[in-house]
């Protein structure tokens, strides 16, 4: 079985927007993002969960790559679309189901407590010449990650 979701890095000057994740599966620091629904693109879907994690309704995203980790050694697979973009409208929420969303200085991402894995997802974000990051997940943590 495979598994579809997104994540959006949205930019505005020297800042990205960031939510901390309050939910055991992925706490800590990242950015807005979920699952791909039936019948709704892969694009589309990022756009939904956008809106309904931050309020913000994003355009002209631009796809970066793709993370993916086999989970506990079965047959089953997620798959995360990696997208970025400075381009929204609309008025920001404070905090939606997910938790708290803020903007954040790009910067001081590399010092914050990010949530699993963020830091190597940044990697593929910034480099233009990556694409891939692949990993296995064991149901609380990730092991042997590597980016192409």
């Amino acid at each position: 079985m495979v598994k579809l979701s997104n994540m959006c890095m949205i930019e505005k000057g020297g800042q990205v927007l960031v939510q901390i994740r309050e939910k055991k599966d992925w706490p800590g620091i990242t950015f807005p993002g979920g699952k791909v629904e039936v019948n709704e693109s892969i694009y589309d879907s990022t756009i939904r969960e956008v809106k309904e994690e931050t309020g913000l309704i994003v355009s002209n995203l631009k796809h970066c790559g793709i993370v993916h980790y086999n989970v506990n050694d079965e047959a089953e697979k997620w798959v995360i679309f990696l997208f970025k973009t400075s381009t929204f409208q609309g008025e920001m929420l404070d905090r939606s189901e997910e938790g708290k969303v803020f903007w954040m200085d790009k910067k001081d991402l590399s010092k914050a407590q990010l949530s699993n894995d963020l830091e190597y997802y940044l990697e593929i974000y910034e480099d233009d010449s990556l694409f891939e990051g692949y990993a296995k997940w064991n149901g609380s943590t990730s092991s042997d990650f590597k980016i192409f």
